[in-house]
């Protein structure tokens, strides 16, 4: 009969006990952030097949539309140290997996953004709360919309709320450009289409005037906005 080590058995079996261990990685604000970034390949239609909540189309533009605008939380205004333009700076107030304990969360419809400023919408607040639970991973995505979609509430609404109005969907908006309704965006545009048309495609000879300032938008929303006002700005 074989006689095993028992100083051998306790060490093989420590080893199996600590291989076999695994815990979820929680982001503590004040951690190094690490790489984190996924790529996600969308379905038709314009949400992935996981139905992961997309950083760089989802969540970025409105973190940097509602609260990281000029005179905000940009890089040149910076208010109370807080700057919400990039994933690694929002982050510092995000904790992976607990919407509760994001400090930068937890602020959105009671002190941030400012009562006279333009508010997220419930949907945006969920779409943020959702992107937590699953993570706050850095996703970014390219395709995320279908283009035959181009119709006013199909579509392009919903493209202006989360990219623009943050800064221009409060009267009289930024610059005097308000993007809040139907008749007043399609009466800008129409005014302005050149301007507008490069300032979306980030071609404005004016940096300053290439929105959104946070990053272009992926092309696929940029084709549906083109789309709209080359058909007459379909409702």
């Amino acid at each position: 009969m074989k006689i095993i080590n028992p100083p051998f058995v306790i060490i093989f079996t420590a080893f199996v006990f600590f291989v076999s261990c695994k815990h979820d990685i929680i982001n503590d604000p004040n951690d190094k952030i690490a790489d984190t970034t996924k790529v996600v390949t969308p379905s038709i239609g314009g949400t992935t097949s996981s139905d992961t909540v997309c950083f760089n189309t989802e969540i970025l533009p409105l973190f940097s539309s509602y609260c990281g605008s000029s005179g905000c939380h940009d890089l040149n205004s910076h208010e109370d140290g807080v700057v919400l333009t990039d994933y690694t700076r929002i982050m510092k107030g995000i904790r992976a997996k607990l919407p509760n304990n994001s400090k930068y969360f937890t602020v959105i419809g009671k002190d941030m953004p400012p009562k006279n400023s333009p508010q997220m919408s419930a949907a945006n607040i969920a779409t943020i709360k959702k992107w937590i639970e699953q993570g706050a991973l850095n996703t970014q995505c390219a395709n995320v919309c279908d283009t035959t979609v181009f119709t006013y509430i199909g579509s392009i609404k919903t493209i202006f709320e989360n990219n623009c109005n943050g800064c221009h969907g409060l009267r009289p908006g930024t610059a005097n450009i308000y993007l809040g309704d139907y008749a007043s965006t399609k009466s800008y545009i129409t005014a302005n289409k050149t301007l507008f048309l490069n300032s979306i495609n980030h071609t404005a000879t004016t940096l300053s005037k290439n929105m959104p300032q946070s990053g272009k938008m992926v092309q696929c929303k940029i084709t549906q906005i083109e789309k709209w006002i080359n058909n007459g700005y379909p409702q």
